[in-house]
């Protein structure tokens, strides 16, 4: 299972900490109150356990205030148990719902999904896209022990240590806010014990190894640009009909496709206050009729359009499938588009829940069409 964002949004406590607040000053302990924590949680308090001061957390975030950290390390150690839960640590929040994320899945020990990172933008995490060894990794757990854990960050590169000299997971590209910002660590949904927290802010921290190039790897066929409308609710778009005009597509902002030939779709809004619908539309010019195929991926609902003529609806959401079924996206799906001649609009209304908001299409018979955002 993977955690729903909206679980870890209350706040309130106490927690020890200790931060080098610039590399070469001596580390300060900071006080066991507010004035070092804004915490918000179903359960915080501060107490003994297995001879240390510990934070316990039980769905919920405590964040460090006027923390400022970019590049550097934090550690910490950790303990929980054997169930279902994703504790971790963000890191570089510009805000509280915009911010880089490890966390360690509890009941994965041993698996190839114990680890994982995702950007959290607009208070969506996204781990439906960033999916598989570049932003999962396997690491074994000692359940209800302390463990250490160290995280070092280099740029856009980030490196974590779970009770260890070796890196457990390695991420070479970053993918959310790039300055400066807030620390906080994360428990939910169940509860986990934090002690010992260090931030400590360098400019050139070291890293294992030297940042490897990252090669972009998505096909040339797959839609790389897109224009997407403001968010709207999802109960404007009537099952089965057509879709209303569209005035004003060419003044959508833009948005690029990421690793996998992906697009983010929270990187432009969030998905709060009912307003869980974007649509992401292309125009696709060809020099005749003709039926042309796309393959297609989506999360977490879709209805697509061709010349506002709705040709397919699906739902890609969490365990819609089957129980087991994760939502992770990719190329599933395909149609045929039923082309005119000259300029045919085809747009993607996407509608998100929790784990991902995301398009990715690849039109791979080029021949006679032209595509633009």
């Amino acid at each position: 299972m993977r955690p729903n964002v909206t679980s870890l949004a209350r706040f309130g406590a106490l927690v020890p900490l200790v931060v080098a607040a610039l590399a070469g000053v001596a580390h300060a302990q900071q006080p066991f109150d507010t004035s070092a924590w804004n915490i918000s949680a179903a359960e915080s308090r501060v107490q003994p356990y297995r001879g240390r001061s510990a934070l316990l957390l039980r769905e919920g975030v405590a964040w460090l205030r006027d923390s400022h950290f970019q590049n550097g390390t934090i550690e910490f150690d950790i303990a929980f148990s054997d169930a279902p839960g994703f504790p971790g640590i963000a890191f570089r929040a510009a805000t509280h719902d915009d911010y880089e994320l490890f966390y360690l899945r509890e009941n994965l020990s041993g698996g190839p999904h114990a680890t994982q990172y995702t950007p959290v933008l607009h208070g969506l995490y996204a781990w439906q896209i960033y999916a598989g060894p570049a932003w999962e990794a396997t690491a074994r757990w000692t359940y209800d022990r302390w463990m250490h854990v160290k995280l070092v960050v280099s740029g856009t590169r980030a490196e974590l240590y779970v009770d260890g000299d070796s890196a457990v997971q390695v991420v070479p590209r970053l993918r959310g806010p790039q300055g400066a910002g807030g620390v906080g660590l994360l428990a939910g949904p169940g509860a986990a014990r934090f002690a010992n927290v260090v931030v400590r802010p360098e400019n050139a921290p070291s890293v294992a190894g030297e940042p490897a190039e990252v090669k972009d790897s998505t096909a040339p066929t797959i839609v790389r640009t897109w224009r997407v409308s403001a968010p709207f609710a999802e109960s404007l778009m009537v099952r089965g009909h057509d879709l209303p005009a569209l005035p004003g597509i060419a003044t959508w902002p833009k948005l690029d496709i990421e690793e996998r030939g992906i697009a983010n779709l929270a990187r432009l809004a969030g998905n709060g206050n009912g307003r869980n619908t974007v649509v992401a539309a292309i125009t696709i010019t060809s020099d005749k009729a003709r039926d042309v195929p796309v393959r297609f991926g989506f999360s977490d609902r879709v209805r697509v359009y061709l010349n506002g003529k709705m040709l397919y609806a699906g739902n890609d959401g969490f365990a819609t499938h089957d129980p087991d079924f994760l939502g992770i996206v990719g190329l599933f799906d395909e149609l045929t588009l039923p082309l005119k001649r000259g300029a045919n609009q085809l747009c993607f209304a996407v509608s998100e829940t929790f784990g991902g908001w995301a398009i990715t299409a690849d039109l791979s018979d080029r021949n006679g069409i032209v595509v633009t955002p």
